[in-house]
């Protein structure tokens, strides 16, 4: 009696568009497009490069979609979780804490904008999204009682300070009573005159 050793099969493992866009997304925050090599993603997770194709006509639509669930879960989310909160200063205290309390998230905004640069498209959904960020915050204000022009001002000077902020500030791991405190400084300086 022979015996044949079979040969092991590897097992196939599934990975979702979700796993996929949320991979892209981390690569993304990490070192832009340069990032969003296909052979290298599909190894990290385990998954043949022919799984990529099966969700994605090619390597801009993937683009496109990290992009756009980037946007949801960073702008939208933001958003949704205020809703929560009855009043406008609890609703303007949740939105700082988001912002403010959250470091090393990588650099997902700062490849965009490089991305923006070459392409206009890539433009004009940053446009819309930092747009978004500062009229959301700018109504909170209103409701708030703060006048519209000046909530306008000062919406777009709290993402701006926002911007530099974060940047130098994204590698450390900030202690709750260090952003409650950022937070208390804002307000009392921005926010409540």
């Amino acid at each position: 009696m022979s015996y044949r050793k079979k040969a092991k099969e590897i097992p196939k493992i599934i990975v979702t568009e979700e796993q996929w866009i949320q991979k892209g997304i981390e690569r993304f925050e990490q070192g832009g497009m340069d990032q969003l090599i296909v052979e290298k993603m599909a190894t990290a997770l385990g998954c043949s490069k022919s799984s990529f194709y099966w969700y994605f006509a090619n390597r801009s639509s993937y683009i496109r979609q990290i992009v756009e669930t980037w946007k949801a879960q960073t702008t939208q989310q933001v958003m949704t979780s205020s809703i929560n909160h009855a009043t406008a200063d609890e609703r303007i205290r949740e939105v700082l804490t988001q912002m403010f309390g959250k470091t090393k998230r990588g650099d997902f905004l700062f490849y965009l904008r490089k991305l923006s640069l070459k392409d206009d498209s890539y433009r004009s959904l940053l446009n819309e999204v930092e747009q978004m960020r500062m009229e959301f915050m700018k109504e909170l204000l209103i409701q708030q009682g703060m006048q519209p022009e000046k909530a306008s001002q000062r919406s777009w000077m709290l993402y701006h300070y926002y911007l530099g902020w974060y940047e130098r500030h994204k590698q450390e791991t900030l202690s709750e009573e260090a952003i409650q405190q950022h937070i208390h400084m804002i307000w009392t300086e921005w926010i409540s005159n």
